[in-house]
């Protein structure tokens, strides 16, 4: 162990603790923890379990800045954390593998290579910090700048996974979501891990009582600010309306279970098309300029066996009669042909089919731009070819990227931005100025995840793309949670994970949001601002302490 000096905090209370544990069971303890934190997600929300993860991590690396490896010690000690974090929030990975028949020998790839992979960078993030570390509660600065820095890295390196980021412990259309509407789910994210983290300096007992318990107040003063504002705007929207707004969508979802679903039963086919269409409900001169949104990948369709819905006349039929004049968005393949007539390219596509007098017509779509790693694409394929992995959807290969998201034109009522499932994770893909789009659809397949936390975390991702943008969002959801949803991320009606089908009107779009307009710049301020606390003034000198 390194002996004490101005950034490595002589020990005391649980620090001590830590110190003295032996390895394996100070690892057992940086893991458990780790897996703790994970409830602060949804469905459970349980905000003081990441408080009390982020507290033991900064009391770990203490430990890690006197250890005589520092920088080894600082980075096994947080990859260990955040692989039980990372683990706790998406074990519900595995119940894909068991959706598709062949598929259960890539389980173990999803349920422990993926928290391995996002674990590396919260231990590369405690590297850099143990660097900057300190004795006194500069620190917390160095650590949450270390950590988010970590998290904006995970969301874009190598196709990014902005999966569970620490702004998404507070449930989108509560208070403290709406600072999403001014620095994106990023900046929030980098408040949560600094006010979070800050009640760590309590247990600095070679301090004097003001000095760890000062950065704590401050914490705790920032969050009540931040709720009072976030509150004050939701006074100000007022209550939720299902009758206020603008056109009337229907959103509809069957519950089918991915393995329901593609059974292959003779006309398991045409059932699941019925099905749609009794929870679209017939057309009448009332609902003429209603749309309809469906989840992706509505009808299992097999490839080549069975045309797909672009290329099937009896399908279109059967959704023009039941359609009437309403428009309806929902997921589909869409396949390009070579030369020769032979499937080139397969496309997970949001098609937007217009009823007109009981004929359907698919006008537009738009083609899935960020895809699902070994879901939808084998990363690396030409180099793992050799190991004849097969992707979830069973494509062929795999399906092909579209180009980025752009506003569609939806008879009726203002132009929407199709998002398809994955894509909806990703903050920054709605077009912004001239290009903004009047709302946003989003459908997805979250029957892939079973009974699991993962179709609550999606559906809670996916409405801070809301607040964020200040649009109204339509969420169809296969096997999750299908609702209707204001811009404040508030939902206005909501389906349960049993299937069904609900209406309300479109809730009114606000003017672009300072997220919307601004982002790009407010949210690397709001970063470089919380590094800079590390290089504050330091405080009094620590009793006893060696400089």
């Amino acid at each position: 162990m390194r002996a004490g000096d101005e950034r490595t905090p002589a020990l005391s209370g649980i620090q001590l603790w830590l110190d003295q544990l032996p390895r394996w069971r100070l690892y057992v303890v940086a893991l458990a923890t780790g897996a703790f934190s994970a409830l602060a997600y949804a469905p459970f929300y349980v905000t003081p379990a990441l408080a009390v993860g982020l507290c033991l991590l900064v009391w770990l690396v203490d430990g890690a800045a006197r250890h005589y490896r520092p920088i080894r010690a600082a980075f096994g000690r947080g990859w260990t954390f955040a692989f039980g974090h990372f683990f706790a929030g998406t074990y519900w990975v595995g119940a894909a593998f068991t959706q598709v028949d062949g598929a259960m020998a890539l389980m173990p790839l999803g349920v422990l290579g993926l928290p391995a992979l996002l674990a590396l960078f919260w231990g590369a993030a405690m590297m850099v910090a143990v660097r900057l570390w300190t004795a006194d509660s500069r620190r917390i600065g160095a650590f949450a700048a270390a950590l988010i820095l970590a998290e904006v890295a995970r969301g874009h390196l190598f196709g990014g996974l902005p999966w569970n980021l620490g702004g998404y412990t507070w449930a989108a259309g509560t208070a403290l979501s709406q600072v999403a509407a001014f620095v994106g789910i990023y900046g929030v994210t980098a408040l949560t891990l600094l006010v979070l983290s800050t009640p760590a300096t309590l247990a600095d007992s070679h301090r004097g009582w003001a000095a760890r318990a000062t950065p704590a107040m401050i914490a705790a003063l920032v969050l009540g600010l931040l709720w009072g504002a976030g509150n004050a705007r939701l006074e100000a929207a007022g209550p939720v309306d299902p009758l206020k707004g603008g056109v009337i969508v229907r959103v509809v979802d069957p519950g089918y279970s991915q393995r329901d679903k593609w059974a292959e039963i003779p006309g398991r086919e045409q059932e699941v098309l019925s099905r749609y269409l009794e929870l679209t409900g017939p057309a009448t001169d009332d609902n003429a300029d209603q749309v309809v949104v469906w989840p992706e990948g509505a009808i299992p369709a097999r490839y080549p066996q069975m045309p797909v819905l672009m290329e099937n006349p009896d399908m279109l039929d059967a959704l023009g009669r039941t359609l009437g004049d309403r428009v309806l968005i929902m997921g589909a393949t869409r396949i390009e042909y070579d030369n020769n007539g032979a499937p080139e390219n397969y496309y997970n596509a949001g098609v937007v089919v217009d009823g007109v007098s009981g004929k359907a017509e698919i006008r537009q779509w738009h083609d899935k731009h960020r895809l699902t790693p070994f879901g939808e694409f084998i990363p690396a394929f030409d180099l793992i070819s050799w190991l004849d992995i097969p992707t979830l959807q069973q494509i062929g290969t795999g399906f092909t990227p579209g180009d980025p998201p752009s506003r569609v034109v939806i008879p009726g009522t203002e132009d929407a931005l199709i998002l398809i499932c994955y894509e909806s994770i990703f903050p920054g893909l709605v077009p912004r100025g001239a290009d903004r789009p009047g709302w946003i659809a989003n459908i997805s397949i979250d029957a892939w995840y079973g009974k699991g936390a993962g179709p609550f975390q999606n559906d809670n991702q996916s409405r801070y793309r809301a607040i964020e943008e200040g649009l109204p969002m339509a969420r169809a959801a296969s096997g999750g949670v299908s609702s209707i949803t204001d811009p404040y991320g508030r939902k206005v009606v909501e389906v349960g994970r049993e299937g069904g089908a609900v209406e309300a009107a479109l809730p009114e779009p606000l003017p672009e949001t300072i997220n919307a307009r601004f982002g790009l710049l407010l949210t690397p301020l709001l970063i470089l601002l919380i590094a800079f606390l590390r290089f504050a003034p330091p405080g009094a000198p620590a009793r006893g302490f060696r400089s």
